[in-house]
């Protein structure tokens, strides 16, 4: 038996909608999205030692220090114990290892994860659905105004139709990350944009509606979570592009202490509630500033919650053990 394997299963968001969503089979990703989910899964090395074997979804050219895999996970030899980017139904079904619920938290990061409780993929799918997020955000008051889940197109355009629809607006579907499966866009006037809308709804189901706001910073925070404690490993920034996709991360986000400490202090909410809905393991939150319509920044400190690891877990691991990126 394989001793140790690492899942860079960064597509996970696509397995679950194709396992829970109910609407329609797991979608097939394009060349450029498992090319790009590759190489960025090939940064999970850092939690590796050496001899460590590491699946991605397509092959990369290399990953220091690391036997490298890929093809179907299910043709690979048995492994006695995995560490997987997400914990979906296909790497719930090869894993033979268990894990304490009540692990230290102390030491070095690429030591701890392995050390981590181990959730149910249902939990996980649960938990990483956008209804969730906007559940907690409702709870602790900070949603964006007039967010919600949409069920349908028509219901979608009597909210554009109202007086105080706003005058940007993101469809996203309910399991989905790296700004994959959403649409962008002012009104549905546009046939494109349209067709666009009705396969969303058609493929995924409930969309969540936000507004579009004009977006200064982004930031997010990474966690570790147990049954009895929580390690927030780190406050950092994020770059993305002009539609909110993630290009990379900033370690040394320009944050004043009260804008960071709201960030703890959210994601210590957020972890109260992951731990209600039985979810343990490493968790992450999305925040960003924006400005208002009268030049002032606000703080949205919730805009997601990922339910897996994340590139914030990545840096600050790759940070610590002084590797190159």
């Amino acid at each position: 038996m394989t001793s140790r394997r690492i899942v860079a299963n960064l597509l996970c968001e696509d397995e679950f909608a194709g396992a829970f969503s109910g609407r329609s089979r797991r979608s097939t990703p394009s060349q450029s999205a498992l090319a790009t989910a590759s190489s960025r899964g090939a940064l999970l090395r850092v939690f590796a030692r050496e001899g460590d074997r590491l699946w991605t979804p397509a092959a990369v050219d290399e990953a220091p220090g690391v036997i490298l895999e890929s093809g179907p996970l299910r043709d690979l030899p048995a492994a006695g114990e995995i560490l997987a980017w997400c914990e979906t139904p296909e790497v719930a079904s090869l894993r033979h290892d268990s894990r304490d619920p009540l692990p230290d938290l102390s030491g070095p990061l690429h030591e701890v994860v392995w050390r981590l409780p181990v959730p149910s993929p249902t939990v996980v799918a649960a938990v990483h659905h956008r209804a969730f997020y906007l559940h907690v955000a409702e709870d602790l008051g900070v949603t964006l105004p007039g967010a919600r889940m949409v069920e349908s197109l028509p219901e979608l355009e009597r909210i554009l139709g109202a007086r105080d629809a706003p005058g940007a607006w993101v469809v996203k579907a309910p399991l989905s990350a790296a700004g994959r499966h959403r649409h962008l866009g002012s009104s549905l006037d546009d046939p494109k944009a349209r067709r666009t809308v009705e396969r969303l709804f058609a493929r995924h189901g409930p969309l969540l509606f936000e507004p579009w706001m004009d977006r200064v910073a982004d930031f997010g925070v990474s966690a570790l979570l147990t049954a009895s404690g929580l390690r927030v490993v780190g406050v950092h920034g994020q770059r993305v592009d002009a539609k909110g996709q993630f290009l990379g991360i900033d370690l040394e986000p320009v944050l004043s202490p009260a804008d960071r400490e709201r960030l703890v202090s959210t994601t210590e909410a957020v972890a109260a509630e992951l731990r209600r809905a039985g979810y343990l393991g490493p968790f992450g939150i999305d925040a960003w500033s924006y400005r208002n319509a009268d030049g002032s920044i606000a703080l949205h400190p919730l805009g997601e919650i990922n339910a897996r690891m994340t590139f914030g877990l990545v840096a600050w691991t790759l940070a610590e053990r002084r590797l190159p990126p």
